[in-house]
């Protein structure tokens, strides 16, 4: 059969060439690897995150303030849920949830989990079995008076918890001192909210309690249709809500996915880095087309014969696409490897919580179909090129030559030409990609942060509404648990915030004071008296507040230095009075406002700027008022401590909260560094890919450029021979070599800047870190090309030298 004969005489000449056969693996192992591991990540993320019925039209209904800001989705009470799921038209199902960080109550320390409340059809809503039990029944629905509810426990929590037993049905657990029989586990990709148990929402007596909503869409339903329907139940409920629900009108609603609301930007960055994969597996290609028309320039006889003995051009490009289907698909298995390896490496790299606990990042049959349809087809494209200009050339004319080189044909050379600009251009794409990533990166870590995360310990306990009530409860717990905490080892401050720490600090609030003709944005910040201290915020001008101004609680309040600037322009703040837009009625749920709290509070001092709004937003002029105005019923604490580690106090941390309540868990344990850290996780990603696949691209190109140098000296050697015969010297046969390969490299430079600037142009709005309108953009690709050019000189001279070593007489001799 010819297919096997084609199979055989191709694997013999592939164990042949052993030198350009691995060159040529290696490259194709390389673009193929890289490509299938990124394409895992995006089949995993972009296609399939979630194992949800119609799970692409599983949302949520955001709204935009006037300022086009996400303000999230606003919840709504249980009658105001029954309105919508009994009259919208575009929804398909809908069910209300809640989540709180609860106290698992079993030997030692009790456990902050998170709890999970679900309306009856939640699990139907979703279509997702349970691994073993039941789900939940109508007859399910939570009622706050019951001694006992149901629950489904997530697939990690029972692995964790009760250690995959089958028999964990049945038994009970204790969530803030109430039991729960369990009856069903969920499957290992059943993840909602990253939940440890699911239970069913409680039926209060308030009826003004809210809910998260969450809809999937109707089929073929437009989203804008969604949009406007969903904008009349807002602005309908708006009306008679709590003033933090809503945003001040006007605003518009818009409808946003799951798996928008979790990637955000991060799949512009996928998309980018598929792109950038893809670039490099053209430049694998097109250095492998190289090596393949060097050897086969070396075969133009064979073709002749073979064709002068009757093959035609179809069985002449068979057997050529054969060679080199084989080497792109030993290339795709050997990608398929360093595919394996590079998954892992990305998932290690992926930032904390950037894409869905759902989502599975493997080699799944969908990516192994697309390796091996990779490879298949890059065997084809870098196989035609060759194939076609050989069992196209003029056979006759190449059997009535001597045998001396026939300068290999001007198609050929420029093919190769054509070949060589492109891997030029895509690495100099590549590489200003990735330098530019690099700078944006240095540019955010050189920002000044106005206070200092390291040696920072923070954590949030998080307390029942029912266990204190009162306001008076509350404050006197909170106070206790700070004068705990003091005592601990190490420890040099602590400090109560209810509105977080920097880099994301503070609640979005509006003040006026004397001379303001409206109210105007500010942050406003709840803590304790040792926050500056804890968080090393300086402070410029007056005093702190004490721990008097915080007992009672003072009307005293701490402004920020760019508040002092824009507002206070060459006057003293101090002593001026400002009122902050605090509502009195409407609070968020379970907060509790002081009885003497006020909205107008006399500032007593400046403190230095800090960015609240994370490290890429202009920071918004801060408050800083007592905690003790409004306590919620969960606390963050800030600990500033001298141990090298801040987590080795956790243990301590953990004994003195047991100390104030033996019931009380602590959640969320931070450092201030890795707090910081989540501002740089999306940027170091991107960079450090594109960096790798840059660098790649690079070498690719480089073995490429010397590669046709190599085979366009070896064709020359015998003109290099009658021109140093001639007394042309050494130097000027290695000028001739570069010049010539020179014109070639500035062709590739050119179309390189072009593309370059179209991508950085295309991506500058969507990749954190790319600015096409910075001025660092026209260094970046001079100093890209300088490297790109440096390699591709080296590449150049290393063979050019080796032509200027062989002596005349015995280049004149060479065939």
């Amino acid at each position: 059969m010819p297919l096997m004969h084609d199979l055989r005489y191709a694997f013999r000449l592939v164990a042949r060439s052993r030198l350009s056969t691995i060159l040529a693996i290696l490259s194709l192992a390389l673009g193929i690897g890289a490509t299938t591991a990124i394409f895992s990540v995006v089949y995993a993320v972009l296609v399939d995150p979630y194992p949800y019925t119609g799970a692409d039209r599983i949302g949520f209904s955001h709204l935009f303030n006037q300022k086009d800001e996400d303000q999230g989705d606003a919840p709504v009470t249980l009658s105001q849920f029954h309105e919508i799921k009994a009259n919208a038209r575009s929804i398909e199902s809908l069910i209300a949830c809640e989540r709180r960080s609860v106290a698992l109550s079993e030997h030692g320390f009790p456990e902050a989990v998170n709890q999970e409340f679900f309306s009856p059809n939640a699990f139907e809503f979703f279509g997702v079995a349970p691994l073993l039990g039941r789900t939940f029944h109508p007859n399910d629905l939570g009622d706050e008076s019951k001694v006992e509810d149901v629950a489904v426990l997530s697939y990690h929590f029972w692995q964790r918890h009760f250690f995959g037993r089958p028999d964990v049905l049945g038994q009970s657990v204790r969530l803030n001192d109430k039991f729960y029989t369990i009856v069903g586990v969920m499957p290992i990709r059943f993840a909602w909210e990253q939940a440890d148990i699911y239970t069913p929402v409680a039926v209060r007596p308030d009826n003004e309690y809210r809910f998260e909503l969450v809809m999937r869409v109707r089929p073929g339903i437009p989203r804008k249709q969604v949009d406007a329907e969903f904008q009349d139940f807002h602005l309908k409920f708006a009306k008679t809500a709590p003033k933090f629900t809503y945003p001040e009108p006007p605003f518009r609603t818009q409808f946003e996915s799951v798996n928008e609301t979790v990637l955000g930007k991060f799949q512009n960055t996928l998309i980018a880095l598929m792109a950038a994969v893809g670039f490099l597996l053209l430049i694998a290609c097109a250095n492998v087309a190289n090596l393949l028309l060097a050897r086969a320039s070396a075969r133009r006889g064979e073709i002749a014969v073979r064709a002068a003995m009757g093959a035609g051009t179809k069985r002449i490009v068979q057997q050529l696409l054969t060679e080199s289907v084989i080497l792109s698909v030993t290339g795709g298995i050997l990608g398929l490897l360093f595919a394996y390896g590079g998954i892992k490496a990305v998932v290690a790299l992926l930032p904390e919580d950037s894409i869905p606990s759902e989502a599975v990042i493997s080699l799944n049959l969908y990516v192994l179909a697309f390796a091996v349809a990779i490879s298949v087809l890059t065997g084809v494209l870098f196989g035609l090129a060759p194939a076609l200009q050989l069992s196209r050339q003029n056979q006759s004319a190449f059997l009535r030559e001597t045998g001396r080189d026939s300068a290999a044909g001007g198609a050929g050379n420029r093919l190769r030409n054509i070949l060589i600009v492109s891997e030029v251009a895509l690495s100099l794409v590549l590489l200003t990609g990735s330098a530019l990533a690099g700078f944006g990166l240095i540019e955010l870590t050189r920002k000044k942060l106005g206070y200092e995360p390291k040696g920072v310990f923070t954590l949030f306990i998080p307390t029942s509404d029912t266990r204190y009530p009162q306001w008076a409860q509350r404050r006197a717990f909170f106070n206790d648990v700070i004068e705990h905490l003091k005592v601990i080892p190490t420890v040099e401050s602590v400090s109560a915030t209810l509105t977080g720490v920097p880099p994301y600090a503070g609640a979005d609030l509006k003040f006026t004071m004397p001379g303001l003709s409206a109210p105007v944005p500010t942050r406003l910040n709840l803590v304790s008296d040792a926050y500056l201290s804890t968080m090393h915020i300086p402070l410029l001008r007056g005093r702190f507040f004490d721990a008097g101004d915080v007992e009672r609680p003072n009307p005293v309040a701490i402004v920020s230095e760019d508040l002092v600037k824009t507002y206070f322009p060459h006057r003293d703040p101090l002593g001026h009075q400002i009122t902050v837009d605090i509502p009195k009625d409407g609070l968020p749920q379970a907060f509790i406002r002081s009885p003497s709290a006020v909205s107008t509070y006399e500032i007593i001092g400046v403190c230095g700027t800090t960015w609240n709004r994370g490290m890429k937003d202009t920071p918004v002029p801060a408050i800083y008022i007592p905690f003790t105005n409004i306590i919620p019923p969960g606390m963050m604490f800030a600990i500033r401590t001298t141990s090298p580690n801040p987590l080795a106090i956790e243990e301590s941390v953990r004994k003195a909260v047991s100390a104030v309540d033996s019931s009380q868990t602590i959640a969320f344990v931070r450092t201030g560094e890795r707090i910081l850290g989540y501002e740089f996780a999306f940027p170091k990603f991107a960079t450090f890919l594109f960096g790798i696949f840059g660098g790649i691209g690079l070498a690719l190109a480089s073995i490429g450029i010397f590669g046709v140098v190599s085979y366009s000296v070896s064709r020359r050697t015998r003109e290099f021979g009658i021109r140093m015969a001639l007394g042309a010297t050494p130097g000027k046969i290695l000028s001739l070599v570069v010049t010539s390969m020179g014109r070639v490299l500035v062709i590739g430079f050119v179309l390189g800047i072009i593309l370059s600037i179209v991508s950085i142009r295309a991506m500058s709005d969507k990749l954190e870190g790319i600015n096409a309108n910075h001025p660092f953009v026209i260094i970046v690709i001079i100093v890209v090309i300088a490297v790109l050019a440096t390699t591709a000189l080296l590449a150049c001279t290393l063979p050019a030298r080796s032509a200027t070593q062989i002596h005349p007489v015995e280049a004149l001799r060479h065939e």
